[in-house]
């Protein structure tokens, strides 16, 4: 099988992918000139498929992407092609849970107003305080993030929800969650959830999924984090329920326009949290990637059907 990567693994992954079978064929282009002249014999590719390789890709069959997001990688041509595609889907989803869920114990305990004192030299106890067991956790978008997640609200004994757009391929079952819905239910979860968690892809139906209205759903005892995709809170309209007091709180590590300006009231308050776009930091990733890859190459070759195939409308 002829396997074109581009951009280049290192010396060692490639070591390691090329350890998957002596069936495979592999050319590693350190350039685009290198991988435009391998691509019409290959069969498979891992990497960043432009539209230039693309008109070329006389005998691919499968692109095995480096990332999970598609927003900013499928593009027409792409998308309208039988080329199989399969994302990186899963590889992030403890290490995001973990740092959503750190926000909620932080919201929860009053760590981000303790944090604020301690950094003006305030012994000051006393912050609004929430038993976990007591609250409930909704998660938006039960995908491989979502579903750690939620995971982890159960293991604190939380009541969990969760709004899917794909409820019936969820493991909302094995999950034993307190409720899973359609998307359009999302009204709904934003009225009952004491924390509310996007955790939904960037996909057209997903840009501005939580505004004003959407905003207005939660109880003004709540708290909204978004660890997905910027463009899916409308930060006006979280300005200004954070402003009204229409809501408790709200941490973000994703903004609508990255880095967050900083004159961006959210800097300033004290009901607030923000990370930059840090969330899926952690060491492991990049083996990760390449176990991944190497999985779904070995599925190829033996006939199987490989993991993380994604709708190319859908971005998921």
């Amino acid at each position: 099988m002829n396997f074109l990567i581009f951009p280049p693994l290192t010396p060692d992954e490639l070591e390691q992918v090329r350890a998957v079978s002596p069936d495979l064929e592999i050319v590693n282009a350190l350039t685009e000139d290198e991988a435009l002249a391998a691509i019409p014999q290959a069969v498979g590719m891992y990497g960043d498929l432009t539209p230039a390789l693309l008109e070329r890709a006389e005998s691919l069959r499968w692109l095995q992407t480096p990332i999970a997001g598609l927003e900013h990688y499928m593009f027409a041509e792409l998308a309208e092609s039988d080329i199989v595609v399969s994302n990186m889907a899963k590889i992030y989803s403890d290490m995001i849970a973990d740092h959503a869920f750190c926000f909620i114990l932080m919201f929860a305990r009053g760590i981000h107003l303790y944090m604020r004192r301690q950094i003006r030299g305030e012994w000051q106890k006393g912050t609004p305080v929430r038993h976990l067991a007591d609250c409930t956790l909704g998660v938006i978008g039960l995908g491989g993030i979502g579903s750690e997640l939620a995971r982890r609200g159960k293991a604190h004994d939380m009541r969990v929800i969760a709004v899917d757009a794909r409820p019936a391929s969820t493991p909302g079952r094995s999950l034993d969650l307190d409720a899973l819905w359609p998307q359009d239910r999302l009204h709904d979860l934003l009225g009952e959830a004491d924390f509310a968690v996007s955790c939904v892809p960037q996909t057209p139906e997903t840009v501005g999924l939580i505004g004003a209205e959407e905003i207005g759903k939660m109880k003004s005892s709540a708290y909204l984090i978004n660890i997905s995709r910027g463009v899916v809170v409308k930060l006006d309209a979280l300005v200004a329920a954070l402003e009204s007091g229409g809501i408790a709180g709200a941490a973000l590590d994703v903004y609508e326009t990255e880095p967050l300006p900083a004159e961006h009231p959210l800097w300033k308050m004290e009901n607030v949290i923000l990370t930059p776009h840090v969330a899926a930091d952690n060491p492991h990733v990049p083996q990760r990637r390449i176990d991944t890859l190497r999985d779904n190459l070995r599925r190829y070759l033996a006939g199987e059907p490989v993991r993380n195939i994604v709708d190319k409308r859908r971005l998921f």
